[in-house]
């Protein structure tokens, strides 16, 4: 059975986020809060997410988020988010 711990949820939220993320500025530009590369929206979403977490994590509630969980998150949603609006503005 494939146990999700924070790190894992982290990335898999992170993907999402850039999985729509380059939907939307594919799709509907306008809905976008700024005019910011389709990269921007994954990482302002992680440094948001990682703030909301960090109390929980020193409260020992739930376990830190590794730098690679991080770095994987990031990377992996601003690529899909970049390739999603590349290949649906061609």
């Amino acid at each position: 059975m494939l146990m999700l711990n924070s790190g894992r949820l982290f990335i898999l939220g992170l993907w999402a986020v850039g999985i729509v993320t380059g939907l939307v500025a594919a799709r509907a530009p306008h809905l976008l809060p700024v005019p910011t590369p389709a990269l921007i929206v994954p990482l302002a979403v992680a440094l948001v997410a990682d703030l909301a977490l960090r109390p929980s994590i020193e409260a020992g509630r739930i376990a830190p988020i590794t730098m690679n969980e991080r770095a994987v998150g990031v990377i992996g949603a601003g690529l899909a988010a970049v390739l999603l609006l590349a290949v649906l503005e061609s």
